[in-house]
């Protein structure tokens, strides 16, 4: 998990998940505590299904949808 994927692929990582930016990566402060908490439930829940998929190395997914 990373707000900067492109280090994260030079480095050799193979599955990235794009943050939401980079003072916050797991989360966006503008949202209310309940939106904080689903942002947050979505990253987790993609992040785990990124584990779940076949993927080429390097791969980026954004965080949540």
């Amino acid at each position: 998990m990373t707000a900067l994927p492109t280090i994260a692929t030079m480095i050799g990582a193979n599955r990235v998940i794009r943050g939401i930016a980079i003072t916050n990566p797991f989360g966006d402060p503008e949202r209310s505590p309940t939106g904080e908490l689903a942002l947050r439930r979505a990253i987790v829940e993609r992040a785990l299904t990124m584990l779940e998929t076949e993927v080429e190395p390097g791969t980026v997914w954004d965080g949540a949808e």
